[in-house]
């Protein structure tokens, strides 16, 4: 569900951007006026999408293994429609000529043939025809849009993005909403069911867990696509010192009809205050395993709170406090000091289920 409306509108603290007056109301929790520093990036978006913009930390190699994965497929891709091309480009020369009237091995002799055997080579035909079709309808725009891809009359694909930003250990992520934003019309109207989806699609397309499992480029899904050409410009206005690299930090976009230009604030975004609080922790609880080679702990720990919170009676301090007690045995068994480990990560306070 949407957040609810807050009955205090607060001050904004940046002049309007994008089409409203300094004369016009502040819009309601939890949209915000955007900070007037991002207004080189808001004049060059469209006001039909929803715009999520984020920075990726992922080490700078990890995201060239994961952008050569793509780059090798969609080579080989290529290869074999360019291999498709030149062994039946000459059955397909024939059959034009044939059509023109100059006899080869492609023409059909009906006249001598029996029905049987020119239906067989229509068919066997055709069969050929309709591979090649699906060929270049479903399978020649993957690397088409790969490495040729525009957009807007401007090249807006994903090796333009790497040939204008490179691999760097800090990048910049831009995220378009793809068809459902249609539905989303007026978001600052908490009756209208688009304001729900716009919600709905936020929360999990910001999760911190999930964030945190995946460099910029993975982030493609049904719901979201990457604004190539814009990742490449926002890239340029940060180099530049034009925007801050902190104000494109878990920054959501959008335009209304009443006040321009809005941003969403991340923790409403996410969800509640609480929410944000154990997301929060679980991700430093799994860094934290991560990095002391300790990661299975984490994913045992998941499965013994499940297991134990699941368990009828509920899950109250006494079960709590039991589960700790078998939590700290699995701990110690492979090293680690489980009252140490949950003091350098700030205690318990906070992680779901743990209340």
């Amino acid at each position: 569900m949407p957040p609810k409306k807050s009955t205090k509108q607060k001050v904004p603290k940046t002049a309007p951007v994008g089409g409203a007056t300094g004369s016009s109301p502040a819009p309601p929790a939890p949209f915000n006026r955007p900070n007037s520093q991002l207004e080189p990036l808001i004049e060059k978006l469209s006001k039909r999408h929803v715009y999520i913009t984020h920075v990726d930390t992922k080490p700078a190699d990890f995201k060239y293994k994961i952008f050569s994965v793509p780059v090798i497929m969609n080579v080989v891709i290529v290869l074999g429609i360019l291999w498709r091309i030149k062994s039946i480009g000459p059955f397909y020369l024939h059959i034009c000529y044939s059509m023109m009237g100059k006899y080869n091995e492609t023409t059909i002799d009906t006249d001598n043939l029996p029905a049987s055997e020119t239906v067989n080579i229509i068919l066997r035909r055709a069969g050929i025809f309709m591979i090649d079709l699906l060929i270049y309808v479903f399978i020649w725009p993957w690397p088409r849009d790969f490495f040729v891809g525009r957009r807007n009359g401007q090249f807006d694909n994903p090796i333009a993005w790497r040939y204008g930003v490179g691999f760097r250990g800090t990048e910049i992520v831009v995220r378009r909403s793809r068809k459902w934003d249609v539905i989303v019309k007026e978001p600052i109207n908490d009756e209208h069911e688009g304001t729900k989806e716009l919600f709905e699609n936020l929360r999990a397309a910001m999760d911190p867990i999930w964030l945190s499992e995946k460099t910029g480029y993975l982030l493609l899904n049904k719901w979201w696509d990457l604004d190539w050409n814009m990742m490449v410009e926002v890239t340029q206005l940060v180099d530049k010192k034009v925007i801050p690299l902190d104000e494109l930090k878990g920054t959501v976009l959008l335009h209304t009809q009443d006040f321009g230009w809005v941003s969403i604030e991340t923790s409403s975004a996410r969800g509640t205050a609480k929410e944000e609080e154990g997301r929060r922790k679980i991700i430093a609880f799994k860094d934290e395993l991560t990095v002391m080679g300790k990661e299975n702990l984490f994913f045992k720990w998941i499965e013994l709170v499940q297991y134990e919170s699941s368990k009828p009676g509920g899950f109250g301090p006494a079960e709590q406090a039991a589960t700790m007690a078998k939590a700290k045995t699995m701990f110690e068994q492979q090293g680690v000091d489980f009252d140490q480990f949950w003091a350098k990560i700030g205690g318990m306070e906070g992680m779901p289920g743990m209340d």
